[in-house]
C-alpha cells in the first residue's frame, strides 16, 4: 500500500494527526477546506457568484470523464466526503465531552454522515474506469466504510453488515499485500501496514461486531468477525458496492470465499486453574494471538507488535473487571482473576523474549574497538536490569507466590540474569585490560551461582524464554572464563612486573601501600595528640645486642669491651634500689 492513496490520504492522515478534542478537529476540518479551494482553483471549477449556489456549483457535476480527463477530479469528491466526515466526528465529540445528547446535534452528526456517504457514492461511479486496481480497490473501501458508519448510525443493521463485511475484506487484502509490492519501502510498508490494522481494529471489527449483533435476521455471536465478513459480503444490499468483491476476488479469491464457522476458545487453562472467557472480544483476539506462530520471529518489532496485542486484551479484561467489579458472583469474580494472572503472565513473558533478542542483536553486532564493546556492554548490563524487573513483576502476578514451583523457578530465572549482568560486567573489565578485577567477578560467580541440573521446577516457561539446558551451558561458560582471565591475569602480572618480592627474600623492604597500612590504622583520617596513664616496663636488655649485619657485630664487640672496663668502677659502687636501675646518688 502506498502512503499516498485515498486511505492514506484520509484515515492515514487523520490517524497520524491524532485528532482527540473538538478543537482538534475543526482545526482539521478547516485544513482540509482550504485544500479544497486550491484544487477548486487549479481545476478552475471555483463558483465566484454564490446567488442560486445549487444550480451553478460545478462540483455535482464531477463523473468518469472528468475524472479520465484529470485524477484531481476524484481527488475533490474524496476530500469533499472525508471533509463531511470529519464534521461529523467533530460535532460527535462535542457532544461527548458535554454529555448532552442535544436532538439538533445529533440529527447535524447524522446529516454530515450522510452527506460523507453521498460523495463517496458519486467518487466510486467517477473512479469506475480507474486503471490501476489497488487504487480503484482504496475508493471502493473508503466508500464502505463512510456507508457502513452512516448506516450504524440510523440503525440499518443489514446495510451496516454487508459495507462493514466489504470493507474488512478489502482492507485484510490491503494488509496482506502492505509489505510486498505496494510499498516503495520497508518504512512505507510497516506504516501502511500498522495504519490498516488500525483502522480494522477501531473502526470496522467493533462497528461490524454492534450490527452482527443487532441484526433480527442473525442469531449467531459475534465470536469471528473474519467468518462473517465472508459470510455477508455477497449480500449486495448497497448495490454501488457490490464491484468491491469482483476487485479482490481478482488479486485472490481466498479473501471473498466463504469460511466455515471457526471455533474460538471459552476458557484458558493456567497452572492448576482455568477460567472462563465471558468477553466475545477476548475470546477473539485471544485466539489470535495465541495462533501466532512466534518461532518465525527474527526481530525485536515483531515481539512490539505481539506484546502491544496481550497488552490491548489486558486492557479490555480490565474495563470488564472494573464494570463487574460489584458484581456478587464469587466463581465469576475468580474467574476473571484468573483470566487476568494469565493474561499479564504471556504478555511480560513476551517483554521478557524481546529484550532476550534484543540482547543477542547487541552481541552480534561486530565490535571493533574497546570502546564499541564497552558501549554495547553498557547496553546489555541495562536491558539484563530490565529483565530483573520484568521477572519481579512476574512474582507479584496474584497465584504466582500459591504455587511454589512456578515462584522458585521465577526466583531461579531472576537470579540467572543477575548473575548473567555480572558476567557482561566482568568481561567488560576484562576488554579494559583489567583482568584480576574480572577474575574476581567470575569467582564470585563460581561460589555463589549452583545451576543444577534441574535448576528449574517448571517444565517450560513461555516463548522458551529460559531452560535447564541453558544454565548448564552458562555453567560452562563460566567455568571457561574462570580459567581464562586466570591464566591471562597471571600472564598480565608477569609481563608488567607488578608480582612483589616475598618477605623472605628482603627482610628489610615491607610493602607500605595504602592498602596495606590501612590494616593497621586510619591513615585517612587526621589523628590527634592526647595523655595515656603509663609506668615503667621492663625491657630484655639482651634486645639491644641482637644485629644481623658485620656492622652490628662490630657494635656488640665495643659495647662488650666497654662494659668490661667499667665493671670494676661499676663493682666498687655501692648499690642501690630496684636492682640496681635506680640509683641512691
Amino acid at each position: 500500500m502506498s502512503s499516498s492513496g485515498p486511505l492514506a490520504d484520509t484515515f492515514g492522515r487523520r490517524l497520524q494527526a491524532y485528532l482527540t478534542s473538538p478543537q482538534d478537529f475543526r482545526k482539521y476540518r478547516q485544513k482540509l477546506s482550504r485544500e479544497l479551494v486550491r484544487l477548486r482553483h487549479d481545476l478552475n471549477i471555483v463558483t465566484r457568484d454564490t446567488r442560486n449556489y445549487r444550480d451553478k456549483e460545478r462540483t455535482s457535476a464531477i463523473g468518469a470523464e472528468q475524472y479520465q480527463q484529470n485524477g484531481k477530479y476524484g481527488q475533490v469528491l474524496l476530500l469533499l466526503a472525508e471533509r463531511s466526515l470529519v464534521h461529523s466526528l467533530e460535532i460527535k465529540s462535542m457532544l461527548e465531552i458535554k454529555g448532552l445528547q442535544i436532538p439538533g446535534y445529533k440529527k447535524l452528526m447524522v446529516g454530515k454522515l450522510k452527506l460523507a456517504a453521498k460523495s463517496a457514492r458519486r467518487l466510486v461511479g467517477a473512479v469506475a474506469c480507474e486503471p490501476d486496481a489497488t487504487r480503484k480497490l482504496e475508493y471502493y473501501v473508503f466508500a464502505a466504510l463512510l456507508q457502513g458508519q452512516y448506516s450504524v448510525n440510523k440503525k440499518l443493521w443489514a446495510d451496516a453488515r454487508y459495507a462493514l463485511s466489504l470493507a474488512r475484506i478489502g482492507l485484510e487484502y490491503l494488509a496482506v499485500c502492505a509489505g510486498q509490492n505496494g510499498a516503495s519501502s520497508a518504512d512505507d510498508a510497516l506504516w501502511g501496514k500498522a495504519f490498516l490494522d488500525e483502522t480494522l481494529d477501531t473502526v470496522v471489527d467493533p462497528a461490524l461486531s454492534l450490527a452482527h449483533l443487532q441484526d433480527a435476521s442473525s442469531h449467531k455471536t459475534a465470536a469471528d468477525l473474519r467468518t462473517v465478513a465472508r459470510k455477508h459480503c455477497r449480500g449486495g444490499n448497497v448495490p454501488y458496492l457490490a464491484p468491491l468483491v469482483d476487485l479482490v476476488a481478482a488479486f485472490d479469491p481466498a479473501f471473498v470465499e466463504e469460511l466455515a464457522e471457526e471455533t474460538v476458545p471459552k476458557s484458558v487453562a493456567w497452572r492448576a486453574h482455568s477460567a472462563a472467557i465471558y468477553n466475545d472480544e477476548v475470546a477473539v483476539k485471544l485466539s489470535k494471538v495465541a495462533g501466532e506462530d512466534w518461532r518465525l520471529y527474527r526481530d525485536a518489532n515483531d515481539y512490539d507488535s505481539l506484546f502491544s496485542r496481550w497488552a490491548d486484551l489486558v486492557d479490555i479484561h480490565q474495563g470488564d473487571v472494573e464494570k463487574s467489579s460489584d458484581d456478587d458472583d464469587m466463581d465469576r469474580t475468580q474467574h476473571n482473576a484468573v483470566l487476568l494472572t494469565y493474561l499479564k503472565y504471556h504478555m511480560l513473558f513476551v517483554k521478557v523474549k524481546r529484550d532476550l533478542l534484543l540482547i543477542e542483536q547487541l552481541h552480534a553486532q561486530p565490535s571493533p574497538s574497546t570502546t564499541r564493546v564497552l558501549s554495547t556492554n553498557k547496553d546489555v548490563v541495562r536491558l539484563y536490569a530490565s529483565l530483573v524487573r520484568t521477572t519481579e513483576e512476574l512474582k507479584d502476578l496474584p497465584g504466582v507466590y500459591n504455587d511454589d514451583d512456578l515462584y522458585e523457578s521465577l526466583e531461579g530465572l531472576s537470579r540467572l540474569f543477575t548473575v548473567t549482568r555480572s558476567a557482561v560486567v566482568a568481561d567488560s573489565y576484562a576488554a579494559a585490560r583489567k583482568l584480576a578485577e574480572a577474575l574476581a567477578i567470575y569467582l564470585h560467580i563460581q561460589r555463589t551461582f549452583s545451576g543444577a541440573p534441574l535448576y528449574y521446577k517448571v517444565d517450560a516457561f513461555p516463548y522458551d524464554v529460559s531452560s535447564n539446558e541453558q544454565v548448564a551451558h552458562f555453567r560452562a561458560h563460566v567455568a571457561t572464563r574462570t580459567a581464562q582471565y586466570h591464566t591471562l591475569a597471571q600472564l598480565q602480572r608477569e609481563v608488567e612486573g607488578v608480582v612483589p618480592p616475598a618477605v623472605a627474600e628482603d627482610v628489610y623492604k615491607f610493602p607500605a601501600s595504602v592498602e596495606s597500612l590501612n590494616h593497621v590504622t586510619h591513615i585517612t583520617e587526621k589523628g590527634f595528640i592526647a595523655p595515656v596513664l603509663s609506668k615503667p616496663v621492663l625491657f630484655d636488655v639482651a634486645f639491644n645486642y641482637i644485629g644481623y649485619s658485620a656492622e652490628g657485630e662490630k657494635t656488640a664487640s665495643k659495647s662488650s669491651s666497654g662494659l668490661a672496663d667499667t665493671a670494676g668502677d661499676v663493682g666498687d659502687k655501692k648499690k642501690g634500689g630496684f636492682f640496681g636501675i635506680f640509683g641512691r646518688g
